[in-house]
């Protein structure tokens, strides 16, 4: 029979409304929702698998009549405010529980992940990862690898529970085995049988409280097709905000891990990946006090930043330092462990710059030993919690002691004042343009000693007033990356006007900004392969032609990714607002719609509707910064592209 059922206490222990596991995480639920829930997918990673983890996040409204076991779980809900009716604030749970149950819908916060294993041992009994999940308490079989050493970060989901009820689907990676089942953490109560009951009871089979599995017995809405897991939130407790929350929180968290392409989240309609990560933090942290991500990014990623390496720190492995200087950073430490997971903040430096640091434990002996001092919650690491005290205050200490060596072994010039000169940057290349990257440069890590940067070589700049005209470029660069980006040439060259040798190939129509595209393709900019053959060939391709409501002042398109087809357009346009793009792919005869699978906005993470008939929109446009979109195409396709923007 699937029902609900709480095992009997036999009169013993009573169990009130304070769990101690949900307590824990209380105070900061959804911060705390997003930690655990995202360490515990990527400790469960698909090591056959060399994609990322993915965890999305998704408020679903569920009808009240496909509530697992409905009736049964309002009998309880009844039962549990009649034994403690004497008790007001437990009065008052089940009175809001019981008015969730009369809704026509019920929220559910469900949580997916994927590339990962799934939850192993469903039909095992007391063994694998799903008996640790749904029935252990304080335990966990976790390596030096993984994230959690207590098994307390299970109770996350049920503090953001009205209802105090989380239900699990998984589907295993080896078996294809499915499982479901739900865990009420509620109070102690009377059985029909009239005999008190635990607090904790679950939804299953309920012969010895096993999960479902056979899939027919299922809600269509709770089942799990693909490998991995599913968690819903019953009644969650969803609150204004609670997505910036949920993005600010992985953000703080997770940057090193969706840096290095090891992890994607998706919360509602934003997805926080390695190309939106930059914009996602100048959107959500960069301003917020409170948060220091936007700094440690930049100090992990900047090519003028420090980078200190320890191979066998105290002989338990390798330990990374990067530090950036700047007056404006806040004078702290990121310290992180291989997870990709920020513990927390190192501050209490006695230097005289300010400065922005990472420090990375890479080591797996090292990994193994934080885990060991870590609280629940994962934000700290405090010596006495090891089997030996004196010896782990040795090691932090040590540790400490080399990331401030290494700090104060950096030598700060004073600040200069930084000139500006206006219209300068759309001449300039795109920092984050990895078409411009030099094939064999490397970065100087100093390996455990002390040292300075060399200095870098004075550049003369000299800047030459004169009238520009703008020449929009399409093709693939020399390193086989497809771009579109605008030149500017000046019109006063000598023997250049009315000559009627083809000089003025590829320049604008009239003031428009129209590509005239079957001229262009003789400059060679177009070149597949190099040769000659092969630009013949190009002539003749005709561009997409811009609307008359906006004009392209500047715009890029580069392969970021071949293998997954994966593209970044930057855009600049002469209007304020939002338009449509269309995106071609160039062709020897003219130019063909790309098979466009999905496109996102960098700088906000939001998914960009597509038409049928390949129009992509609506999309920011500015006048004074670029609008970068990642776009995905089908299979893996490499190929030149040109972009066309139409206004509302």
């Amino acid at each position: 029979m699937i029902s609900w059922s709480f095992p009997s206490n036999n009169y013993g222990q009573v169990t009130g409304l304070n769990d101690a596991g949900i307590e824990t995480f209380r105070g900061n639920p959804l911060d705390s929702l997003a930690r655990e829930i995202n360490q515990n997918s990527c400790d469960a990673k698909d090591t056959r698998n060399n994609g990322p983890v993915e965890v999305h996040f998704k408020l679903i409204d569920v009808p009240t009549e496909f509530f697992p076991g409905k009736d049964s779980f309002i009998n309880i809900l009844h039962s549990c405010k009649k034994y403690w009716h004497d008790n007001v604030k437990t009065k008052q749970f089940f009175d809001n529980a019981l008015s969730i149950m009369e809704l026509e819908t019920i929220p559910f916060l469900k949580i997916s992940d994927y590339n990962t294993t799934g939850l192993t041992g469903a039909n095992e009994g007391q063994r694998g990862g799903w008996h640790n999940l749904i029935k252990s308490v304080g335990s966990s079989d976790k390596d030096s690898h993984s994230g959690g050493s207590f098994g307390i970060g299970k109770h996350a989901p049920f503090a953001c529970s009205d209802l105090r009820t989380v239900f699990y689907g998984t589907k295993e990676v080896d078996s294809g085995i499915a499982a479901f089942q739900g865990v009420a953490k509620l109070v102690t109560h009377l059985s029909e049988q009239e005999e008190p009951t635990q607090g904790t009871g679950y939804f299953g089979v309920v012969e010895k409280n096993r999960p479902i599995l056979n899939t027919a017995d299922v809600n269509e809405i709770f089942k799990r097709s693909d490998v991995g897991t599913d968690i819903f939130i019953a009644g969650f407790n969803e609150k204004s905000g609670w997505e910036e929350k949920i993005i600010k929180s992985v953000l703080e968290n997770f940057f090193i891990a969706i840096s290095n392409d090891k992890l994607i989240v998706k919360v509602g309609e934003i997805t926080i990946n390695a190309h939106t990560l930059s914009g996602l933090l100048d959107k959500y942290t960069k301003d917020d006090p409170e948060c220091l991500s936007y700094q440690y990014y930049e100090a992990y990623t900047l090519s003028n930043r420090y980078h200190f390496k320890e191979n066998n720190f105290s002989g338990l492995g390798e330990i990374d330092l990067f530090v950036l200087p700047g007056k404006d950073l806040p004078k702290r430490v990121a310290m992180v462990r291989g997870t990709g997971m920020k513990i927390y903040d190192k501050g209490s430096f006695r230097t005289p710059f300010k400065f922005a640091g990472v420090m990375i434990a890479k080591g797996e002996g090292i990994n193994d030993f934080l885990r060991k001092i870590e609280p629940p919650t994962h934000s700290a690491w405090e010596p006495d919690r090891h089997e030996n005290p004196e010896e782990a205050k040795g090691i932090i200490r040590k540790l400490y002691g080399w990331i401030n060596e290494k700090v104060r072994s950096i030598t700060v010039v004073n600040d200069e004042e930084e000139l500006d000169v206006e219209g300068l940057s759309q001449y300039l290349a795109d920092k984050d343009d990895p078409s411009l990257e030099v094939p064999g440069q490397q970065e100087i890590v100093q390996n455990g000693t002390e040292g300075e940067k060399a200095a870098p070589k004075d550049i003369e700049i000299e800047i030459t007033h004169r009238k520009m005209k703008q020449t929009a470029i399409v093709g693939i660069n020399e390193l086989g990356e497809a771009y579109q980006e605008t030149a500017a040439a000046a019109e006063d060259q000598e023997g250049k006007k009315g000559s009627g040798n083809g000089s003025d190939e590829g320049s604008n129509k009239g003031e428009s900004g129209e590509e005239d595209n079957k001229k262009q393709n003789t400059s060679g900019n177009t070149d597949r392969s190099g040769s000659p053959e092969d630009k013949e060939s190009n002539e003749g391709t005709n561009s997409i032609a811009p609307s008359k409501n906006a004009k392209l002042v500047r715009s890029r398109i580069f392969c970021i990714d071949p293998i997954a087809a994966l593209y970044k357009v930057s855009l600049q346009t002469d209007i304020e607002g939002s338009g449509y793009i269309g995106i071609k792919v160039i062709g020897e005869v003219g130019g063909e719609p790309a098979p466009v699978k999905s496109v996102i906005v960098q700088q906000t993470g939001e998914s960009v509707p597509i038409g049928k008939n390949g129009k992509i929109g609506p999309i920011p446009l500015f006048l004074d910064k670029k609008s970068d979109l990642i776009v995905t195409l089908e299979g893996s396709l490499r190929c030149a592209l040109e972009v066309a923007i139409h206004a509302n």
